[in-house]
């Protein structure tokens, strides 16, 4: 599969949640030419030009692989601003299935400024999960303590792409925010103002020790809506069920004593 074919089948993963009958029927052209180029066929001059029209492709983007996915400028209509964002780099295995590529956390620093490099992506370690389908995923290293309990520290997180931010990012929901503003983890529970006050909250839940942070979605690279938790240091639930016993015993122990 060459790039162009890659970049179709992006597409269809972003515009049509991965389903080929949707995709066909969006181009207007046969469900079998979608899955001959899925499967390696060069698409012709007029099939680009459709998905450029139908889409607001960015031609150079579609042909050869460079600028934005879409041309697309922040819309400003009552002082509210429109974003609205896709993935430029995915990785595919030799079955033609999207790879859940892992972000460590040693690596953080490097995907915000590689984030849409193709050889920086291809370079990072890249998984298959169970039940993680149509959809584009990526996987995020925790570090530190920001989302504890919730998120344990060395933990990994599972997130789909996000590509409408005003209408798909919603309230106390746990997202992976790719943004300089971020200083202390990408994961972040976030509460959604961007239409109307042109931001967006990303507060922690250990908040006690980590304040809410308000950041401008200009800044924002990408977004990620965390679907799965992976955590392999299982706590034991053994001490709080003996606390929680000792803790019973002792009101029945003061029930006793207390005169009736």
């Amino acid at each position: 599969m060459n790039g162009i074919n890659l970049r179709i089948k992006q597409l269809m993963e972003v515009f049509a949640d991965g389903n080929r009958s949707t995709f066909a029927k969006m181009l207007e052209i046969g469900e079998s030419n979608v899955r001959s180029y899925l499967n390696g066929t060069e698409p012709k001059a007029n099939v680009i030009e459709k998905i450029c029209v139908s889409l607001a492709i960015n031609p150079e983007w579609i042909v050869l692989g460079s600028g934005p996915m879409q041309k697309l400028n922040n819309i400003v209509a009552e002082g509210k601003s429109d974003y609205q964002k896709f993935p430029k780099v995915i990785t595919v295995d030799s079955s033609n299935q999207d790879n859940i590529v892992l972000v460590p956390q040693t690596l953080k620093a490097g995907y915000l400024s590689g984030y849409n490099n193709p050889q920086f992506i291809q370079k990072l370690p890249s998984y298959r999960m169970p039940g993680l389908n149509n959809g584009i995923f990526r996987m995020f290293e925790i570090e530190g303590n920001s989302m504890f309990p919730t998120l344990p520290n060395k933990s990994f997180v599972v997130g789909q792409f996000v590509d409408d931010w005003i209408k798909s990012i919603k309230d106390n929901q746990i997202y992976a925010i790719i943004s300089n503003e971020i200083e202390d983890g990408f994961v972040k529970r976030c509460t959604n103002r961007i239409e109307k006050y042109d931001n967006l909250m990303c507060k922690s839940d250990n908040r006690r020790s980590y304040p809410t942070q308000n950041i401008n979605p200009s800044t924002i690279k990408e977004v990620w809506e965390i679907k799965l938790h992976l955590n392999f240091d299982l706590p034991d639930p053994a001490d709080i069920y003996d606390r929680m016993n000792d803790l019973e015993a002792e009101v029945q122990q003061m029930k006793r004593l207390l005169p009736k």
